[in-house]
């Protein structure tokens, strides 16, 4: 290993961590060397290079497990995300959360038109509308919530484009507060759940009639309202 030199050290010997484990010198799953190794290799203290690790772990590059040691973490875009939300680094406007999704969904709608969707996947997006339907029934808000977030999920997964759904699952994260808090403003505003219940079944039929200027004309519509919901960023969900 090759010796660093001792500026900015902590960046560095993240740097180094992260390289060795994109060129596979450490392996998903792998132990890292203890810290006594590492900090004598590379010629650091093992201050340094704890706060380096952390910061590996904080990025979801590695775990740290009491008693055993640090290993690597198969990587995954959705904790990466996770904690850059989680540290408010990312994901701060609900306007553009909303906007993403907002991206994202059309996309998928006009490659699965495109591509021919099949009717079994329309038929859970059908199961997921009747769930959010009977939730707003009891006015359960949570298993609304549930509902509505597996219904976007399933619009994401009509394309069948693998890295796609991959930039979906990595962002759901960020979406799952603001998805709630749009659910709480609009029924707050209309006094029960018919217009969010409006929107999706405006999303199914138009997906079970292959209308992509109907299902883009519905997700416009949603953001002009969250726009509006959103109206200063300051303001109390």
């Amino acid at each position: 290993m090759k010796k660093l030199v001792k500026t900015n050290l902590t960046d560095q010997i993240f740097n180094y961590i992260q390289e060795e484990i994109i060129k596979g010198t450490w392996k998903p799953g792998e132990k890292l060397p203890s810290e006594n190794e590492l900090s004598e290799s590379l010629g650091v203290s093992r201050m340094s290079l704890r706060s380096a690790i952390q910061r590996c772990s904080a990025m979801g590059l590695t775990e740290t497990r009491v008693g055993e040691g640090t290993f690597v973490r198969s990587f995954n875009l959705r904790s990466y995300f996770s904690e850059l939300y989680r540290m408010k680094l990312l994901g701060r406007d609900p306007n553009e959360i909303n906007d993403l999704r907002c991206v994202l969904q059309i996309a998928s709608a006009r490659l699965a038109i495109a591509d021919g969707i099949a009717e079994s996947d329309l038929q859970v997006l059908v199961d997921l509308e009747k769930d959010m339907e009977e939730a707003a029934g009891r006015n359960d808000m949570d298993a609304f919530h549930d509902a509505d977030i597996q219904f976007h999920r399933a619009v994401c997964e009509l394309c069948q484009n693998e890295l796609l759904f991959m930039i979906y699952d990595a962002v759901e994260s960020l979406m799952d507060d603001v998805t709630r808090q749009n659910v709480e403003r609009s029924v707050r505003s209309t006094s029960n759940f018919d217009l969010v219940l409006s929107h999706h079944r405006e999303m199914l039929e138009s997906l079970q009639d292959r209308d992509m200027e109907r299902f883009t004309k519905a997700q416009m519509d949603s953001r002009e309202r969250s726009l509006r919901y959103y109206a200063s960023s300051q303001q109390e969900p």
